[in-house]
């Protein structure tokens, strides 16, 4: 009869913790969920992440620490980074002090606590290569026990263009990167760069050819540009909004001309 209550009191004292094991629960797409649905906790913590840039450089390394300012002991939390919105990885972790690096086949790869009650954990992230585009990196961190508050973060960094890239190629000349978000609903980003200031178009057409809409016109410096597009409206009042669909952009300067497809849906 003792034995079986010292059982029972374990059991019961292994479900109130929230164990660093628990992985993949970033929250970002394709994760598991969230340390909050892995641990059952609620209401919100008082779990910061800092040095995460806002914009960054292809291939450089970056300190971050995840840190409580109030409240309990950091249980858990869980780390990961996504190009964009999607689910695929946009740079590398390593771990300095109270974290480890996971990897869950199916799910994602990050980093988390080492161990419980921390209250604070330190790693490196390293950018991704150039052309990645946005960043996003999602933590889902869970303070006290498995009842306790949890906090969910997502920061966003831009890609650095105008730097030099990891293979030490300057990222300028003339080019059209692919829109972001695509699919896109209802705004999307388009980023480009010309040579030389001049003249520049950029314009929308239909499967067909027709053009729909034009997005900019007008003379722009040098260096890199970046233009917001939202289709659920009309242009400059005078459009209907666009219908869903495949559409295609087109940049034109200096005599030269770069095509992209982007799918625009409601």
């Amino acid at each position: 009869m003792i034995k079986a209550t010292i059982v029972v009191i374990l059991t019961a004292a292994a479900l109130l913790s929230a164990h660093p094991n628990y992985t993949a629960y970033s929250g970002a797409s394709g994760s598991k969920g969230t340390c909050a649905s892995s641990c059952h906790g609620s209401g919100t913590g008082t779990i910061v992440v800092t040095g995460f840039p806002q914009t960054y450089t292809p291939g450089k390394s970056y300190a971050i620490t995840v840190k409580r300012t109030g409240g309990s002991l950091i249980s858990n939390y869980n780390c990961s980074t996504r190009k964009g919105s999607t689910t695929a990885g946009a740079g590398s972790f390593t771990a300095v002090s109270n974290a480890v690096t996971y990897s869950v086949s199916g799910y994602e790869s990050g980093i988390r606590s080492s161990s419980n009650n921390i209250d604070s954990s330190r790693f490196t992230w390293t950018a991704p290569a150039a052309g990645t585009g946005p960043a996003t990196l999602i933590m889902s961190g869970m303070q006290g026990t498995k009842s306790g508050p949890t906090t969910k973060i997502v920061l966003t960094a831009a890609e650095n263009l105008t730097s030099v890239g990891s293979s030490g190629v300057p990222l300028s000349g003339f080019w059209l990167e692919q829109n972001f978000p695509n699919p896109f609903n209802p705004s999307t980003i388009i980023r480009f760069s010309i040579p030389k200031a001049g003249p520049v178009e950029l314009t929308l057409n239909d499967l067909v050819g027709n053009r729909v809409r034009t997005l900019s016109a007008g003379t722009m410096e040098r260096g890199v540009h970046s233009l917001t597009v939202d289709l659920s409206v009309g242009e400059n009042g005078n459009h209907t909004p666009l219908a869903s669909g495949v559409y295609f952009y087109t940049l034109r300067s200096s005599g030269m001309v770069l095509t992209k497809k982007m799918v625009f849906v409601k």
